[in-house]
């Protein structure tokens, strides 16, 4: 059943691709929430149409802020906010606690087999087409995706089921306090070099993300991509004790997931390959989004989706759709 929720949390940014999913989630649940933005959007009028106080423009006097602030439980700021951000500082001086995204998201997913989908490209897909796969298997999940899809109607999906999917960002830590059931990265490259001073540290960062999932969770990752055997292969450098179970994919031949035979030309928008698993014929992938790219990120739904207990024949012919 959808988790009840009963907090009063305010959002600052509460437009914003990263904070709009969580305020929607935490509203479905049955907590209260309210906030503001810069500027608005349809994201705004989205909230505003579901009954959620929002104003928008610039920070208002102290006065003002503490009013809107009145009976709020928590508040939850975006890191496009400086600490000594008004609204930020009215906040603390009257004892509310105040966390960012990434504070606050081990305590939204909590009681959930987490599903969090990292990589430095193909994100925003994975989740998306994972996230579809699961809804059409019946498992009823919840997302949060850094993109809006059209078939969910947005970025954020508040389901009933015990699953949920998100786009985790290494961005500015945002995916260092999470503890997934599974873990998928999609690629490790270099980005970001106001956070990141070197390949290094990206590598790093993906390391630690991988050595949080859960006992008895797995680790999905694309086994073609250099820079996840980089994070491989730090992994097994560190020897950790307890690591979880890797399931890699790619076209690789000693790949467990694996496809072959990929079918795509230069302006068809589509796509299709053979799919393998342990070297066993599973079916034939079709997708309508074109590129060797994406067949990759649907093996990596397909890892998960099995993993979940979806079967393959299922998550081929939603992925066909």
């Amino acid at each position: 059943m959808t988790r009840q929720r009963t907090q009063h949390v305010h959002f600052l940014g509460i437009g914003g691709a990263g904070l709009s999913p969580l305020a929607q989630i935490h509203l479905a649940g049955g907590g209260r929430v309210s906030g503001s933005d810069a500027e608005d959007s349809p994201r705004v009028a989205t909230l505003r149409a579901r009954g959620v106080p929002v104003r928008v423009g610039p920070a208002p006097a102290a006065e003002a802020i503490a009013a809107e602030l009145a009976g709020a439980d928590v508040v939850i700021a975006s890191s496009a906010l400086a600490d000594d951000h008004p609204e930020i500082l009215t906040a603390r001086s009257l004892g509310l606690p105040v966390r960012r995204r990434s504070e606050w998201l081990p305590e939204l997913t909590a009681g959930y087999r987490l599903v969090a989908v990292a990589g430095s490209h193909g994100k925003s897909t994975t989740s998306a087409m994972l996230t579809l796969v699961l809804r059409a298997a019946g498992l009823d999940p919840t997302a949060v995706i850094g993109a809006e899809v059209s078939q969910l109607g947005g970025n954020a999906l508040a389901g009933g089921g015990d699953v949920f999917v998100l786009e985790a960002d290494e961005y500015g830590g945002a995916f260092a306090g999470l503890e997934p059931a599974i873990a998928v990265i999609t690629n490790v490259e270099w980005e970001h070099p106001d956070i990141f001073p070197d390949e290094a540290s990206v590598q790093a960062a993906f390391t630690a993300f991988a050595r949080r999932v859960r006992p008895g969770g797995r680790l999905v990752v694309c086994g073609d991509d250099p820079g996840v055997a980089a994070v491989l292969a730090e992994l097994r450098r560190q020897a950790a004790p307890a690591g979880a179970p890797v399931l890699d994919y790619g076209f690789g031949t000693d790949r467990l997931w694996r496809a072959v035979d990929v079918a795509t030309a230069p302006g068809d928008d589509t796509a299709r390959a053979g799919v393998l698993h342990a070297g066993q014929e599973i079916g034939t992938l079709m997708l309508a989004i074109p590129g060797r790219h994406s067949v990759l990120n649907a093996l990596a739904v397909l890892a998960v989706a099995t993993e979940l207990g979806v079967a393959p024949a299922q998550t081929l012919a939603t992925l066909a759709t």
